[in-house]
C-alpha cells in the first residue's frame, strides 16, 4: 500500500480519500487473498493493479474502493457488504455481477456483453470505468492462454473497449489498452518499433529541445510552458499502415504541447507559429471552440520546420491539459452529475446504441456499435414512419441497403422529402427517404466510393463479384474528392445548381445589394448592383440572393498591413465570435502587406456580416474577400 499511498498523494487524493482505500484494501484482502486466478495470482493481487489504474486516471473514491473490492459479489451478499462500505460503493461493486454472469454463460457472447456494458451505463455510468482497468489488467496477465485467445482477446480489446474509454474521457486507460493490445496482436511491428524508438531516443530528444528553444523565442514574452512528446507505438504503426509510409521516412514521431494561461492565449500562440512556419493544409483543428464530446479541447496543427521535418503542436490551456492527461471521467463526480445538465447529453449516445441493438442480429448491433463508437449519428425515416440511425455523411444507397440487400442493388436513386436525388446524396437528420429502384438496375463497382456504412460495402462487394465474377479492389477517394468543399454565398431561384463567384471589381460583402451576370455554362460573377463594370441592360443578368443558411465551410481572404501579432488578432476576433477555424494561414505579398487565408464554419448570413464587423475592427485589415 506504501507505494499505492504515494500515487494517491501525487494524485491529490485526500486523507479521508486514502483511508477509505486502506479500509477497502484490508477487507479485498480478507476475502480475496486466498482466491486464484488462471494463472496463479492472487485475486487480492489482480484488484491492486485494477485500483492502481483508476487512482492513475484520476476517479472518484467510490470508483476506486469498488476496484480494491472487485470480484467481491461472488463472496458476500449486498446486505453484508452495505454493513462496511455505503450503498454507492456497494451499487457499483454488484453492477459487475451482470457482466460477469453473461460471460461466464458464453465465451461468444460478446455482443450480449457489450449491450449488457452499456445497459449498466444508464445506472451508473462509473461501472464501466471499472470493468475498462479490469481488461487492461487482464489483457498484461493473459501469458496462461493459449496464443490465438491471446490474440481474439486482444483484437476485442482494440475493437470496443479502447474507443470505449476515449468516448467516456478515460484516456489513460486507453491508451494503455491500446499499447498492450497491439504488443499482442503484431508482436513483430510492435518490437520493430520499439526498437527504432529505443535506437533514436537521444537523437529525438536533442532534437525537441532544440525546437523547445527555438519556440521559446518566438514565444518570448508570454507565459506558456513548453513540452515535447514522443508519439505512441501504435499511432506510428497506423501511419504505417495507413499512408503505406515505411518507419525511416516519417518524420513526425515528435510532437509539442504548449500550455497557456487562457483561451485567448492559446490562438496568440496559434498566430506566432504561422507567422513564422509554413502550415500544412488541412491539420488544424480547433478543438476549443469545437470540443469533442467526451469534452476534449485544444488546438491542433502541425508545421514544417526549417528542416523540412513535420511536427504537431497542441496548444491548450492548464484546465485542459489536465481534462486531456486525466481524462474527463477523473473529473465527474456521482452527486454533479445526477443535477449536471450536461451529463445528458455525453452519455446520450450510450442509450443510443442500447436502442439499436432491441430486436437486431447480434451482427448488426456490432456492426452499429463500432460505428456509433467513433462517429456522429443521423437518424431518418421511411415514408411509413419507421426510424434508421446511421453515421454522418450516409448516403441515399446506405439508406437503401439497410431496409433491404435487394433494395439497394436495384437502387437507382430517392427521393428526400419528396424532391428527387441521386443516391449519392447525403442524408441528414429528420429526412423522410423513399428509395427509387429498377429491375434491370445492378450493384456497381464505383458505389463503394461514396457509401459509409458496412452493410451497404458488403452487400456491394458481393453483389460485384457475382455479376462481374472478379476480385474487388479497394477503392479510394481521389485527390480531389479529398478536398474541403466549399460553400458557395450566393443562390438564384433560377439556377440552383450554378457555380458563384463574387467579382473582384467591386467586392460584394453581406448584405450588399447584388446582382448576378452569367459569365459561361453554370458559372455565374455577382456584383454589386452599383458596381460600374456590369451593364445594366444586358440580358444576362439574374437575380440572386444572399444564402440564408449554410452547412460547409468558406473561405475568406484578407489583406493586411504586416506587423507582428496580426494573424493572431485575427484568430482571437473570429474565435471569440464563436466560429470554428478549419484553416488559418499567412504569407508576405511584399515587405509592407501580407495576405491572411481563413477558413470558416458560419451556420447563416447574419454570423457571416457580424464576423466581417468584428474582422475590419482590427488594426491593419485593408481588404476583405471571398474566395
Amino acid at each position: 500500500m506504501e507505494n499505492l499511498e504515494l500515487l494517491c498523494k501525487e494524485k491529490n487524493y485526500s486523507k479521508e480519500d486514502i483511508n477509505s482505500f486502506k479500509h477497502a484494501l484490508d477487507f479485498s484482502k480478507k476475502y480475496l487473498f486466498s482466491e486464484k486466478r488462471l494463472n496463479g495470482e492472487s485475486v487480492y493481487f489482480y484488484n491492486l493493479k485494477i485500483a492502481k489504474y483508476l487512482i492513475e486516471s484520476k476517479m472518484s473514491r467510490s470508483v476506486v474502493v469498488a476496484g480494491f473490492l472487485y470480484g467481491l459479489e461472488n463472496k458476500i451478499s449486498k446486505e453484508n457488504l452495505k454493513e462496511f462500505f455505503d450503498g454507492e460503493v456497494v451499487n457499483l461493486v454488484f453492477e459487475q455481477l451482470k457482466l460477469k454472469e453473461i460471460k461466464e454463460k458464453s465465451k461468444s457472447a460478446s455482443a450480449d456483453l457489450m449491450r449488457q456494458i452499456f445497459f449498466t451505463t444508464l445506472y451508473d455510468i462509473r461501472v464501466v470505468f471499472v470493468r475498462l482497468a479490469s481488461k487492461l489488467v487482464n489483457l498484461e496477465t493473459m501469458e496462461s492462454f493459449a496464443e490465438k485467445e491471446q490474440k481474439r482477446l486482444a483484437e476485442d480489446a482494440v475493437e470496443f473497449y479502447a474507443p470505449l474509454a476515449g468516448r467516456l474521457g478515460a484516456e489513460k486507460l486507453k491508451q494503455k489498452i491500446i499499447q498492450v493490445s497491439f504488443r499482442v496482436i503484431n508482436p513483430r511491428k510492435y518490437r520493430e518499433i520499439e526498437n527504432f524508438l529505443k535506437e533514436t531516443y537521444e537523437e529525438r530528444q536533442l532534437y525537441l529541445e532544440k525546437i523547445i528553444k527555438e519556440f521559446e523565442n518566438f514565444l518570448k514574452g508570454k507565459s506558456v510552458k513548453i513540452k515535447g512528446r514522443q508519439k505512441q507505438i501504435y499511432s506510428i504503426y497506423k501511419k504505417m499502415k495507413d499512408l503505406k509510409k515505411p518507419l525511416e521516412t516519417q518524420r513526425d514521431h515528435l510532437a509539442i504541447r504548449i500550455i497557456v494561461e487562457n483561451e485567448k492565449s492559446c490562438y496568440d500562440c496559434l498566430g506566432v507559429l504561422h507567422e513564422n512556419y509554413k502550415v500544412i493544409p488541412g491539420t488544424l483543428k480547433d478543438y476549443i471552440s469545437c470540443p469533442k464530446e467526451n469534452g476534449y479541447q485544444s488546438i491542433h496543427t502541425c508545421l514544417e520546420l526549417l528542416d523540412s521535418k513535420i511536427l504537431e503542436v497542441q496548444i491548450r490551456t492548464v484546465e485542459m491539459d489536465e481534462v486531456a492527461e486525466e481524462g474527463v471521467a477523473a473529473h465527474w463526480s456521482y452527486k454533479k452529475l445526477k443535477t449536471d445538465i450536461g451529463f445528458e447529453k455525453k452519455t446520450a449516445w450510450l442509450k443510443e446504441i442500447f436502442e439499436l441493438q432491441k430486436g437486431g442480429e447480434d451482427k448488426d448491433f456490432l456492426e452499429s456499435l463500432k460505428l456509433n463508437l467513433f462517429e456522429d449519428r443521423i437518424y431518418c425515416y421511411t415514408p411509413k414512419g419507421d426510424v434508421f440511425d446511421f453515421p454522418k455523411n450516409s448516403t441515399i444507397l446506405d439508406f437503401a441497403y439497410r431496409i433491404h440487400g435487394k433494395v439497394g442493388d436495384l437502387a437507382t436513386g430517392g427521393r428526400i422529402n419528396g424532391n428527387f436525388s441521386s443516391l449519392k446524396k447525403e442524408l441528414t437528420s429528420g429526412d423522410v427517404v423513399e428509395i427509387v429502384t429498377n429491375k434491370f438496375q445492378r450493384p456497381r463497382r464505383a458505389w463503394l466510393k461514396f457509401v459509409v456504412t458496412s452493410r451497404a460495402k458488403s452487400h456491394i462487394k458481393k453483389g460485384v463479384k457475382r455479376y462481374e465474377d472478379v476480385k474487388v479492389v479497394r477503392l479510394f477517394p481521389t485527390v480531389k474528392d479529398r478536398k474541403l468543399d466549399f460553400e458557395d454565398l450566393v443562390i438564384s431561384e433560377e439556377f440552383p445548381n450554378h457555380k458563384y463567384n463574387l467579382a473582384r471589381c467591386c467586392n460584394p460583402l453581406p448584405l450588399d445589394e447584388i446582382v448576378g451576370v452569367i459569365k459561361s455554362y453554370r458559372k455565374i460573377l455577382v456584383h454589386k448592383k452599383n458596381c460600374n463594370r456590369i451593364d445594366h441592360s444586358t440580358k444576362s443578368q439574374i437575380h440572386v440572393n444572399w444564402k440564408e443558411t449554410f452547412n460547409r465551410p468558406i473561405k475568406i481572404k484578407l489583406k493586411v498591413n504586416e506587423r507582428s501579432g496580426i494573424l493572431s488578432d485575427i484568430l482571437n476576433t473570429v474565435s471569440r465570435g464563436g466560429f470554428v477555424i478549419k484553416e488559418a494561414n499567412i504569407k508576405m505579398i511584399d515587405k509592407d502587406y501580407a495576405e491572411c487565408f481563413l477558413v470558416v464554419v458560419p451556420r447563416e448570413i447574419k454570423e457571416v456580416e457580424m464576423l466581417i464587423k468584428r474582422i475590419e475592427k482590427i488594426r491593419g485589415i485593408l481588404k476583405i474577400w471571398f474566395s
